[in-house]
C-alpha cells in the first residue's frame, strides 16, 4: 500500500502533498491526483488530508467550539479545531478534499473507500482515508507544506506497521465527519454512518495547529 498525504492550502500558493514507495512530491495539486489515480490502478492508497476532518457534536453550547479530545498535546496550547489556522484549514479543506474525491472517482472506477484503517487492504483501487496533524513544526517555510507531507507520511507508516494497535491520535464521541459528506457527495459510497463516524488521525510529536 502506497501513502500519500496532502497538506491543505490554497492551490499555487501554499499547498503541498507527498507520496512515498517510490518517493515523489510537489505542490501541484492536479498532478497530486494523477499521481495517486495511478497508484490505485495497481493498489490501495493510504490518503491523508492535513487539515480537521471531522467536528465534535455537544449538547452543552458552552463546549461547542472546545478542542476535540485529545487535541491537545502534552506542554501545547490549546489550539482547537476551531481557532486560527485550525478553523481557516478547515473551511479550505471543504472545497479542497471534494475536489481531490470527485477527480479520483472519476478516475478509479469501482474504487472503495474506508475509514477503517485496521482493515489490511490490497486491491486496486482500495482508498484509506485518514486526517493528518503535522503543524507547526518550525520547517523552511519555503518547502513547509511538502515538509509536512513527508512527515505524515512517516507517522502513519510508524503506526500502521501494527494496525491492531494503531489507535487515533484524536476522538470524539459524537461527531460531524466531513470527510464523511465528501465521500457521498462525490459518490464515493451512499453509507450514511460515515457522517457520524470518526476518521483516523495522525498526530506527529508536538504537532500544534497555531
Amino acid at each position: 500500500m502506497r501513502v500519500a498525504v496532502i497538506d491543505i492550502g490554497k492551490p499555487g500558493k501554499n499547498l503541498g502533498w507527498a507520496m512515498d514507495g517510490p518517493y515523489i512530491e510537489g505542490v501541484d495539486l492536479d498532478e497530486c491526483v494523477a499521481e495517486i489515480a495511478a497508484a490505485l490502478q495497481i493498489g490501495p492508497v493510504a490518503l491523508g488530508f492535513e487539515a480537521p476532518q471531522f467536528v465534535p457534536l455537544r449538547n452543552d453550547p458552552m463546549a461547542l467550539t472546545a478542542g476535540r479530545i485529545g487535541e491537545f498535546g502534552p506542554g501545547q496550547p490549546t489550539r482547537t479545531f476551531s481557532a486560527s489556522a485550525g478553523a481557516t484549514v478547515l473551511v479550505t479543506s471543504l472545497v479542497v478534499v471534494p475536489y481531490v474525491l470527485s477527480e479520483l472517482r472519476a478516475r478509479v472506477v469501482g474504487g472503495f473507500a474506508t475509514f477503517d484503517w485496521k482493515r489490511r487492504l490490497s486491491e486496486p483501487g482500495e482508498l484509506l482515508l485518514f486526517e493528518a496533524f503535522v503543524s507547526d513544526q518550525r520547517k523552511n517555510t519555503a518547502t513547509r507544506h511538502v515538509e509536512d507531507a513527508r512527515l505524515a507520511i512517516a507517522d502513519f507508516r510508524r503506526g500502521i506497521s501494527a494496525p491492531q494497535s494503531f489507535e487515533s491520535s484524536i476522538t470524539s464521541p459524537e461527531c460531524l465527519n466531513l470527510l464523511g459528506a465528501a465521500l457521498l457527495r462525490t459518490g464515493w459510497s451512499s453509507d450514511l454512518a460515515l457522517l457520524s463516524t470518526s476518521c483516523l488521525v495522525v498526530r506527529s510529536a508536538n504537532a500544534s495547529r497555531t
